[in-house]
């Protein structure tokens, strides 16, 4: 298997740099390539069986969006091959139409692959937990953002939320997915909380996942989801 890191020194805010890291413990056997912002992606001239990008500053974020917004023709053609693709955090909100920084009056224009709006406003932050299902399989993970998306994911959704907020606070369906393509604005490190949904997603390219210290993961894991469905857990505030 080959797969693409993207920008991993500037795209892995919250612990997001070890979910790369993560599947590489998992798949010893892959060819993982780490490409520095400063650098043509690898996938733009090669075949890749996985993509990865992680969790970013807003100001990174238009950075990032100059350099791979050429690049829609190439996603495109990845996402309609079934590659996987997986963009946790606000690297999530690359892929919609717009992002509106609201505070700042400023509107930037997205991939586009999903038709949906960000509303980023950099006065409020929101934190909060999701105990979330994807297709019968328990998802756990952490929201930590400026902002929210709109639009309707109703048939492009990542996870049904048991408990806590989809891509707002009135929705609870969180995230998007496309094919293989998927977009979360959970954090945490995803992969690394959440083992059964990191060896499905490897499983994805063709790996059969061979998750470090399985045992650990598990009951790290067991016991996420024990807390999160405990009533008493607060599961969202505002700063």
């Amino acid at each position: 298997m080959t797969a693409e890191i993207l920008f991993p020194e500037i795209c892995g805010l919250y612990g997001d740099v070890y979910n790369g890291k993560y599947m590489a413990m998992a798949c010893p056997q892959g060819d993982f390539h780490y490409t520095p912002f400063t650098e043509e992606p690898y996938f733009v001239r090669h075949p890749v069986d996985l993509l990865y990008i992680g969790t970013m500053t807003e100001d990174t974020q238009r950075r990032v969006l100059e350099k791979l917004r050429p690049l829609k023709a190439r996603f495109e053609e990845l996402i309609d091959a079934g590659v996987p693709i997986l963009a946790t955090g606000n690297a999530s909100e690359l892929f919609a139409r717009e992002i509106d920084f609201i505070t700042e009056g400023v509107k930037v224009q997205g991939l586009g692959i999903f038709d949906m709006t960000v509303k980023a406003d950099l006065f409020r932050r929101f934190n909060g937990k999701v105990l979330g299902d994807m297709d019968g399989m328990t998802v756990v993970g952490f929201h930590s953002q400026f902002s929210f998306l709109y639009g309707d994911n109703t048939n492009s959704y990542f996870l049904k939320c048991v408990r806590g907020v989809g891509l707002n606070p009135e929705s609870k369906l969180e995230g998007l997915r496309k094919k293989n393509l998927i977009c979360t604005q959970l954090l945490g490190p995803l992969l690394v909380l959440n083992p059964d949904f990191c060896a499905y997603f490897l499983g994805l390219a063709g790996v059969e996942a061979q998750l470090p210290y399985p045992q650990a993961a598990r009951a790290a894991f067991d016991q996420r989801v024990k807390e999160f469905s405990d009533p008493k857990i607060q599961f969202g505030h505002n700063r």
